[in-house]
């Protein structure tokens, strides 16, 4: 396990919180001091970081018991910045390097959710919890790596994909608009199920060949496409307990079932003798462990592909209150990201404005 130092005083900066205030988490942007550096630690200064479909649910209190969040802290788990200090025991990075991080800090303990993490201008963070950005990789991609992880450690887990493939994507946040460019990049077939038309949109864009609202119909009237309404693949990327019935109802015979959306647990009708019937493979997995990320590294670098392509608005860290709704927001927003605001005053991120400026 990585351990954490404790707090002390230092030279503040904007941050993004939560607090559990009245029974409510709250969130709020507020000055605060760094966690003190540790001999293993490094200050990183922020270039991105993603409001990811975990900070809704710990906004909510719909986070799984297993997850102990510590109140108030930062948010902040998908991110990028340059090095600042090091620590006195760190040697594989310098002040200056672009780097980005994982979030696993052992068990079931997260950097950005259920510690502090890189909301924030400036950061600690373990440094071994970090890489270097590979130089053919944006900052901006670099900060979608996380999700990017996430479903490469999925996809490794249930026998990968392949150009025989169909697979179907249930949810396009980060994590389903992410198995799509993977699914895509290895040459399958992808046909998405989304309630929002700004995601189905941004999904075409990417490559699915069909991109569906699953509440006008059943999965395979709707993925009746080219003659093949079932899919070897079905990744369920919301956590939304529908689309995980839905799941089902859309994998061919022998077909492989992927449950990667976050949420409690909720009894909603589903036909689990289709499990029996069609001889399905069941497989969860969550967060991405320190073990995949050199892999997801390693092939967003060699491949060149754009992650950003899926971000469509960045805010300056002042207005992450109005980050965190946006992002909610899925007929208006695809994925949201926060960045310094003196970076988007200066023009030195794809935001140029001191508002929310959409890509």
């Amino acid at each position: 396990m990585t351990s954490l130092s404790a707090p002390a005083a230092a030279a503040t900066g904007l941050t993004l919180s939560v607090d559990m205030l009245d029974g409510a988490v709250t969130p709020f942007v507020h000055r605060r001091a760094p966690r003190s550096m540790g001999p293993r630690d490094l200050v990183v200064r922020l270039a991105f970081v993603g409001i990811c479909g975990t900070d809704a649910e710990i906004l909510h209190g719909r986070m799984p018991e297993t997850f102990r969040i510590t109140y108030p802290h930062s948010l902040g788990h998908e991110w990028s910045g340059i090095v600042e200090a090091i620590g006195a025991e760190v040697t594989e990075f310098r002040p200056g390097d672009r780097v980005l991080g994982h979030g696993h800090l052992g068990g079931n303990d997260w950097f950005g959710v259920t510690h502090d993490g890189a909301a924030a201008e400036v950061f600690t963070v373990p440094a071994d919890l970090c890489f270097h950005v590979p130089p053919t990789t944006s900052m901006l991609s670099a900060a979608v790596i996380e999700p990017f992880a996430c479903v490469l450690q999925a996809l490794t887990t249930i026998g990968g994909v392949s150009a025989a493939d169909t697979v179907h994507i249930h949810g396009l946040g980060a994590i389903g608009l992410n198995a799509l460019m993977q699914s895509r990049h290895s040459g399958a077939q992808v046909i998405v199920f989304d309630p929002s038309p700004i995601r189905r949109q941004r999904a075409l864009e990417l490559g699915a060949t069909g991109a569906l609202d699953p509440t006008s119909g059943t999965i395979p009237e709707l993925a009746d496409i080219g003659g093949r309404p079932y899919a070897d693949l079905v990744i369920e990327a919301s956590g939304n307990p529908i689309a995980q019935a839905n799941a089902l109802e859309g994998a061919d015979v022998g077909g492989r079932i992927l449950l990667m959306g976050v949420s409690r647990p909720t009894p909603v009708p589903a036909r689990l003798g289709l499990i029996q019937e069609r001889d399905l493979t069941v497989r969860t997995s969550v967060g991405a462990p320190a073990a995949i990320w050199p892999a997801a590294i390693r092939y967003v670098g060699h491949s060149r592909l754009d992650l950003s392509a899926i971000v469509s608005a960045v805010f300056p860290l002042s207005a992450g209150v109005e980050a965190l709704a946006a992002a909610q927001d899925t007929r208006s927003h695809v994925k949201v990201m926060l960045a310094p605001d003196s970076d988007l005053h200066e023009g030195r991120s794809p935001a140029l404005a001191p508002a929310a400026r959409e890509i």
